[in-house]
Parts: C-alpha cells; structure tokens; sequence
C-alpha cells in the first residue's frame, strides 16, 4: 500500500481552494448590484472610486469602499460601453452605442464636450499618460485621438481592416496600441502617428489589448477564448492563456507586473501567473449568471473589480504570492504524477512515495522564478524618503510594490543623507517570498559623502 505523504494532503487540500469547487466566495470581498448590465467600469488613480457604463446609459460613479453610488451623469442616449479616468483624476471620458464620445469633469459632473466623430459605436476609450490626448476606438474601424482640452481632432487611424475595438496608451505615452476584428494589435508612434509593429496569434477578432505598467509587456484576448502575453522587446508572444470556454472580453496586468487577470463570455475570471505562465486561481467560480465584460486591478494591486452582464460589479482580493506557489506545486504535482504508458506500476508507486520531495523541489522552483522575475519587472526601485528616526536610527523609505521599508542611518550621518538621496546607489537586493507578497530582505544602498560614498542597509521593518 502506498503511504500518504504530507504534500499529497497538502495537495488534496489545496484542490479544493485552487478550484474553488467548495466556496464559490473564497476570493470575494464584496460587490454593487447595479440596474442593469455593467459593461465598463475603471478605478479612479488614487483607487478610492469606480465609474461604471452599461445599459442604463448613464455613467456612474461609485465609492469603491462602501459601494455607495456617488455621482450620475446623464448625456448618453443608448448603452455606454466604455469608461476611464485620465491619469490626473480630473477627467472621465465615456463612449457609446450612440457613436459618440463625451468628457466629464469628475469631479463636478459637467459634460465638457462631446464629440460625434465615427460612424458606428465607440468601443474603448484611453487617455495618455499626461492628460493631453484623448484616444477612442470605433466598429467603424477606426481610432480617433483628440485634444484633451479642446476636443478638436487630432488624427485618424485607418490602417485596420475591420472594428477597432481597443486602444491603449503605453506607460511614456510613445505609443498608442490599437486592437481590431481583424485579429491583429498594432502600435502607432504617437509623434508621427506612422504604425511601429504588429502583434500577431489571435485567430479571430480581438476584443482587448493592455500594456503592462513597465511597458515590457501586452496582454490582449480576443474570440478565440484565448488571453495571451507578447514580450515587447523582441515582439514575441510568450503566453497563451487557454482555460477560457468562450471569447475573452477584457484583460488587465497588476500594477506590480506579476499577474495577469482575464475574464470572458464564459463568466469567469481567471488570475495567470507571469513569472511561471501558469493559472493562479478561477476568482469567479460561479458567482456571475452572465458575460463577464470588463475587468480592472485596483491601483494597489490588492482588489481586483469585475462588471458583468448579470449587473453585478464583483470585488475579489488578489491571490497572495503563496497562493501562486500553491497553485504552482499543484500544477506541477499534477503532471509529474501521470504514469507513463511504458512505465511499470511499481517503479510508479515507488515515484509516487517521492511527492514530497517533488513538492518541495517545486516549491523552491517557484521561489526562485518569481523572486527573479519581480526583480526584473516590478516597480521598486523609485523610492520616497519618509521622516527620520532618532530614536531608532532609520529612515523610512515608501517604495512601490514593496510598501514600507527602512534604511538604518546613524543620526551624525542623517542630514547629509537626506539632502543627496536624489543621488542614491541601489545595489543588487535579495527579495524572498514572504506570507503574502514577495519582500526585501536587503540590499546595500550608497549616498555621496563628499568625495565618497556612504553605505547603508535597507530591508523590511521586521529585518
């Protein structure tokens, strides 16, 4: 008789969440039931808020916290479709069944401008990264980018052969991604406006296209029931994301650039993992009863928000970095625990008693790529300077996709340190996988002391 090791109870245990066969509210936080069908819907910058579009025909603001309905702004005359807060929060643009595009000021309500420039209805909208243009996408067939603060027209895109049904600006706003029923996702030079590549694999009509935060990435879905990941600087795709029964609607990166969210006609919305190409969790299960038509991460990469046809908008936390490690050990106890057709039953069973070996062979696997990965892709290397503490001799530092940390500074030392940290000298650190994300352990930053520099320790508080 076989033993039963631990990691093959840990597995059988793990099934149950990973499928979420058990508890379809194992990732749900909370949700907006809303009057009809949600179609679109976007995260104010600061996260605080959610606009939604759909069949009301009416745009919405709501409090992202409490759900509370906010704001109602009317000028619309058939179903919106598309939404999005401009990177300032100042402005909400939306675009509808109707062919038009309109301007909101978000904080007021006030329509700005709208503008009636396509033939057909306007399926995506997007600001660039500096407020100044206005992109949208049309079943025309073509993209329109406009003056933020005029409306007037700034070019046409043409060059598709069919709907143009998504349009995205890059992180530096030099270029603009276009995606089409044509099935191709290309980029435009956003000086010249002359087409820089073509993204090619889908094999039907794309539906979304979205570059990741640090511009190394895009991830698009389209009918074929397919999301998938091209790396931009050799243009290849790395990714296909196949777990979809039906057309993939809406995709969506992290704001830390480890995962990637999809959701589709077949209601559900799945988490990919980018440092293994592997699925994190299925966060609907089978909560939505209609097409799951959008979807967004939260600005802190905490929550994930999904609109759906069934008009509910759903709010599901983000799988913790030891839920991906799970998932991984999981996958991959899953194929390495097939028997092969030529291999004897007993040197089967003798395998099989290694499992646990094999998931903790996996588990270290994971660690390795993802902490390797997160280092090359996330965003922690820009830092803000935070009070001193005398007391404690240390520095807090705020650092994207790593929170607080701290940087031990004797006090004689501290003056000069603050005024040249503009100047600061990182290292190469050493993350580990923490409980729920992956941390700093350390690294050994430097600052200019006169004709020197200085070395100090930064890590986590608890280090």
């Amino acid at each position: 008789m076989l033993k039963t090791s631990f990691i093959g109870l840990f597995c059988l245990t793990l099934s149950g969440l990973f499928a979420n066969s058990a508890a379809d509210t194992t990732f749900l936080t909370s949700s907006i039931k809303t009057a009809a069908a949600v179609i679109a819907l976007d995260y104010s910058p600061d996260g605080k808020r959610l606009v939604t579009g759909g069949q009301t025909n009416e745009v919405i603001v709501w409090d992202a916290a409490t759900g509370k309905k906010l704001m109602t702004f009317k000028g619309h005359t058939d179903n919106v479709v598309a939404v999005k807060y401009s990177p300032n929060a100042r402005f909400i643009a939306s675009g509808g069944v109707d062919n038009k595009t309109i301007l909101w000021d978000a904080i007021t309500g006030d329509l700005l401008y709208k503008v009636a420039t396509h033939r057909d209805y306007v399926r995506d909208i997007a600001f660039s990264p500096d407020n100044k243009l206005l992109a949208d996408a049309s079943w025309d067939g073509t993209a329109n980018i406009y003056s933020v603060l005029s409306g007037e027209l700034v070019t046409t895109i043409t060059a598709h052969l069919d709907n143009v049904t998504t349009v995205a600006f890059n992180p530096t706003g030099t270029e603009l991604l276009t995606g089409s029923g044509d099935k191709s996702i290309r980029a435009w030079d956003t000086k010249t406006w002359e087409q820089k590549y073509i993204l090619n694999g889908h094999t039907d009509e794309v539906w979304d296209a979205q570059y990741s935060s640090n511009g190394k990435f895009v991830a698009g879905g389209a009918w074929d029931n397919k999301g998938r990941v091209w790396e931009l600087a050799q243009k290849r795709e790395i990714f296909t994301f196949s777990a979809h029964t039906s057309d993939v609607w809406a995709t969506g990166f992290s704001p830390d650039n480890q995962l990637v969210v999809t959701a589709g006609g077949d209601r559900k919305v799945y988490v990919w993992d980018l440092a293994t190409g592997e699925m994190v969790a299925d966060l609907s299960a089978t909560i939505f009863t209609a097409e799951v038509e959008c979807v967004r991460f939260s600005p802190d990469g905490k929550t994930v928000a999904a609109g759906s046809r069934d008009g509910y908008v759903r709010f599901f936390r983000t799988p913790s970095v030891q839920e991906r490690k799970s998932a991984y050990i999981k996958k991959g106890l899953e194929k390495w625990s097939l028997k092969s057709a030529y291999e004897k039953t007993s040197d089967y069973q003798n395998r099989l008693e290694k499992q646990e070996k094999k998931g903790r062979e996996l588990g270290n696997d994971f660690e390795r790529r993802a902490v390797d990965f997160f280092a090359d892709n996330a965003n922690w290397r820009a830092m803000q300077l935070q009070d001193y503490n005398a007391d404690q001799e240390y520095y807090k530092v705020l650092c994207p996709d790593l929170g607080e940390l701290i940087i031990r500074v004797p006090p004689k030392d501290a003056e000069n340190f603050k005024e040249n940290f503009s100047q600061v000298q990182i290292k190469t650190p050493k993350f580990v996988v923490g409980k729920t994300a992956i941390e700093l352990d350390a690294v050994e930053v430097t600052v200019p002391r006169g004709n020197e520099f200085k070395s100090y320790m930064m890590a986590t508080p608890a280090k």
